[in-house]
């Protein structure tokens, strides 16, 4: 299976290519803002006639306050629903080809998001781990909104 790592702040996180429908430049897009939402919601774009929600991943962990420079990208995601929604990362650091039996389970402790977010970690081939998302879970906007 093919997955997608990036990065949030220092950390890295995945999440299966097969979730991803595009990747966008973030200085390219144009975010209408809303008001009176969360603060991790940034707003919405116009993607070719479809209206997509973007949430700064950064903000919606509680990460540092987020800077957009040049690598910034926006990851367009088909949920589970087969809802569009944009999620705002740092970079794309690399695409990699793992097999399922790579993933095992997150510690309890020691992991600076919610675990809830959490699918597991991901071995990857020299022996570092990245953090694989349980992205459907993060981007239940309902639910989360009304915790």
């Amino acid at each position: 299976m093919e997955y997608v790592v990036f990065k949030l702040n220092e950390e890295n996180y995945t999440i299966p290519l097969e979730k991803i429908k595009e990747i966008l430049v973030y200085s390219q897009v144009i975010i209408t803002e809303l008001f009176d939402e969360d603060p991790w919601i940034k707003g919405l774009i116009n993607l070719r006639g479809e209206v997509i929600p973007i949430v700064d991943l950064r903000l919606f962990f509680g990460i540092e306050n987020a800077s957009y420079g040049e690598n910034t990208v926006i990851i367009v995601i088909r949920t589970d629903e087969n809802k569009l929604v944009g999620i705002i990362v740092d970079n794309i650091e690399s695409i990699l080809q793992l097999d399922r039996q790579n993933i095992v389970p997150a510690p309890e402790m020691g992991v600076s998001i919610d675990p809830r977010f959490i699918e597991g970690l991901l071995k990857l081939n020299n022996e570092s781990m990245t953090t694989l998302l349980n992205i459907d879970a993060v981007l239940k906007l309902e639910e989360t909104v009304q915790e």
